[in-house]
């Protein structure tokens, strides 16, 4: 799945923060995230969408309040629709603007932090610098911690990450020809933004490059780069290659192809990332920036380059003739073969894209967690006495045991959960939008819970929890679902809506998929199985026979009928139970799957054979109820969960059908024709059903295993999906 990661800054033109963006978006993109730019544009933003890299264009290199106004408003329309996890911005414009839309949508905003910039007491009120932040280098980490006091444990260390695969040494013959630069000449090579700021490195190694090519003319210096003030240096190269009396000085512009120009240089003269570049293309490299120098990179001067990303920061300028000294000496006979391999390796151990990329996803958990430290939201039928319904969380809850989260109930005190876990009342909506506010992932939980078969009451309160859940910007995951069956065509409409508005789905039957097509449904929806059968049943052991159950057959019984089925109803059932007690020896374990509204019934059915079952007096939940029907021999059951259990532990039963979710069920195992459906519920039906089944015993056993095994398989794809959107939040 991977996270939705905003990435901000002013523009994307040549620059080393800039390309570290590029490549970050990049790495990011290849790691499986879903990545959008915003920035003014530039010469990477072609590359960008090249890559598959979605880039929106926002005034984010000027600082006027209809600018500010202009990107706050874009920005926060995008972030509204695609819902990002965190927001990653790179300069102070992007941070102020960043900063808002996350306090107004509740996304954490990260930072990183390329440059030192001057501070006041201005700048310092109306800087961000989000919950997180990254710094490329120890000493910018010292200038955010002393300037802005801010928190050192949250000031991490990235690197300007290397794509050393397409940094690299190869024939670039073509390439130089193609420039004018002929095989026996020399080419020196710097990259720059040319801001007034960024390139004082670039004029001033400008100014020397007459009389370097006075003492060697076969040297041609390649600059490339856009800004501010490019056009003024290049009336300055046109002046000295006129008074030269030839075109050694070649002014690039701006360029994405950087490797090639890397690949093609004989000597690079620069900084930052730029100069780790050249240094991964194997290029001898001296390292002259606008903040200090550092001469030929060797091992000798890599721990103050790591100490100060490559910028020199803090080492004086040397004369100029120990410059120009260097580099002809550089090109004209040094044995450079150590400073290339050492250049070489320094990228490939400390300034790869893969170490980028982790630094960066580390900070974005970490905000993640500071802005929602609860993983989880489930909503469902809980706290109702319903075996299925505590089964499916008591499954979720032994899913997410190293999780933190909450759980919406009916009834708090009816609910068992552990106890770190918070219950809420389902219909406390004012703290439950304050949970959500600090929750990564929102799911429906298992069960038929889209449907409006007996009223639109629960739909609409599963269609409004939800939808509320998307406004207070969680993750949304229907999880294990059967979907509908919808009848009315105002709930369809809403339905589709919702379903197209959450993040992933996934249901447990082959009618549920083909509602969701009719519904067009555009969103990811994977069928998967009930995450009942992930119960595990090895730990449970069968329940001793109860008095009067001994040396008989015990058979699980169960029928969903309520407080208004006929009591001639009722004696025939117990006829037809009696008749089958009497021929086969059985003995009947009566259990209460919904225990509110089942053991009234089952005691009316209890009474009518007083030697022959047992009413089970135990709650439902999950792990009192299991050792009875793992201790029958054969079921007769009508709700869903209770057929669930029985085909898991393998055990032959009659399935009684109320409702398409038994119905499909019964499909997919291929029992389709054991069905007796509860309209045609008699003693005599019982008794034709109950006996097939007793002819048909292996047969059954064998389907029941067969789909247990690929069921479990399925089941567990309901959890993978959760834990893996839970990471990517």
């Amino acid at each position: 799945m991977g996270k939705r990661i905003a990435i901000l800054c002013m523009s994307l033109n040549i620059g080393g923060a800039e390309t570290h963006i590029f490549e970050l978006a990049r790495g990011l993109k290849q790691k499986g995230h879903d990545v959008t730019v915003f920035s003014n544009g530039g010469v990477y933003a072609e590359a960008m969408e090249q890559a598959g890299i979605r880039h929106i264009c926002a005034p984010l290199n000027k600082k006027s309040p209809a600018a500010l106004f202009t990107s706050y408003r874009l920005i926060k329309r995008e972030c509204k629709k695609t819902r990002p996890s965190v927001i990653h911005s790179h300069t102070r414009i992007s941070n102020y603007v960043g900063g808002m839309v996350g306090r107004r949508l509740g996304i954490p905003l990260v930072t990183t932090v390329h440059f030192n910039f001057k501070v006041n007491s201005l700048i310092r009120l109306f800087s961000r610098w989000g919950c997180r932040a990254l710094a490329v280098s120890e000493d910018l980490k010292e200038y955010l911690v002393q300037n802005y006091r801010y928190n050192p444990d949250h000031v991490g260390l990235t690197v300007n990450g290397i794509d050393v695969r397409r940094f690299s040494r190869r024939d670039s013959a073509a390439f130089r020809a193609g420039l004018g630069i002929e095989p026996d000449q020399k080419m020196i090579l710097m990259v720059s933004r040319l801001d007034k700021e960024a390139a004082v490195h670039v004029a001033h190694f400008l100014r020397l490059a007459p009389m370097i090519h006075q003492r060697d003319p076969k040297i041609r210096l390649v600059i490339v780069g856009d800004g501010k003030i490019r056009e003024e240096l290049s009336r300055q190269a046109e002046e000295y290659n006129r008074a030269c009396g030839e075109r050694f000085i070649l002014m690039q512009g701006g360029r994405t192809n950087i490797d090639d120009y890397t690949a093609a240089a004989d000597l690079f003269v620069g900084v930052s990332r730029s100069a780790l570049e050249a240094m991964s293309s194997s290029v001898p490299t001296i390292l002259l920036g606008n903040l200090g120098y550092l001469g030929l990179y060797s091992e000798a001067v890599r721990q103050p380059c790591i100490e100060t990303n490559l910028t020199c920061r803090g080492y004086e300028f040397p004369p100029d003739q120990t410059i120009i000294s260097l580099v002809l000496e550089c090109l004209n006979g040094k044995d450079l073969t150590s400073n290339i391999r050492d250049g070489r390796r320094l990228v490939e151990e400390c300034y790869s894209i893969e170490a980028m990329v982790a630094t960066n996803e580390k900070m974005y958990e970490l905000a993640s967690d500071d802005q929602r430290p609860l993983d989880y939201m489930i909503s469902g039928y809980y706290g109702s006495d319903n075996f299925g319904d505590n089964l499916t969380l008591r499954c979720l809850m032994e899913h997410l045991e190293n999780n933190r989260g909450s759980v919406l109930t009916h009834n708090i005190h009816n609910t068992y959960v552990p106890e770190k876990v918070l219950k809420v009342h389902r219909f406390n909506l004012p703290k439950i939008s304050r949970l959500m506010r600090k929750t990564k992932v929102f799911l429906l939980g298992s069960g038929s819970i889209l449907q409006d078969s007996t009223s639109s009451r629960s739909f609409f309160y599963y269609y409004f929890i939800t939808k509320m859940a998307i406004r207070r910007h969680c993750k949304t995951l229907l999880y294990a679902n059967g979907i509908g069956p919808i009848i009315r065509e105002q709930n369809k409409k809403r339905a589709a809506w919702l379903l197209n508005q959450v993040d992933f789905i996934t249901v447990r039957d082959q009618e549920s998929i083909d509602l969701l097509r009719q519904l067009k449904v555009q969103k990811p929806a994977v069928l998967t199985a009930d995450d009942s059968f992930s119960f595990d049943f090895s730990s449970i052991a069968p329940h001793p026979p109860v008095p009067g159950a001994e040396g008989k057959t015990i058979v699980g019984v169960n029928f969903k009928l309520d407080s208004g089925t006929p009591t001639a109803v009722i004696r025939d059932l117990g006829e037809g139970l009696s008749t089958l007690a009497e021929k086969y020896n059985l003995f009947y374990y009566l259990l209460p799957f919904h225990f509110s509204q089942d053991y009234m019934q089952l005691q009316r059915l209890h009474r009518l054979l007083p030697e022959n079952s047992y009413i089970v007096e135990a709650t439902s939940e999950p792990r009192q109820l299991a050792p009875y029907f793992s201790a029958t021999q054969y079921q007769i059951f009508e709700r869903l969960h209770a057929q669930i259990m029985a085909t898991m532990l393998g055990t032959p039963f009659l399935p009684i059908h109320y409702d398409p979710k038994n119905h499909a069920l019964m499909t997919q195992i291929g029992l389709s024709d054991y069905l007796l459906s509860h309209a045609e519920l008699s003693g005599d039906n019982l008794v034709r059903g109950f006996e097939k089944i007793l002819t048909d015993q292996d047969i059954i056993r064998a389907k029941l295993a067969d789909y247990t095994q690929k069921a479990r398989e399925k089941a567990s794809l309901n959890k993978k999906y959760l834990k893996q959107m839970i990471k990517d939040y």
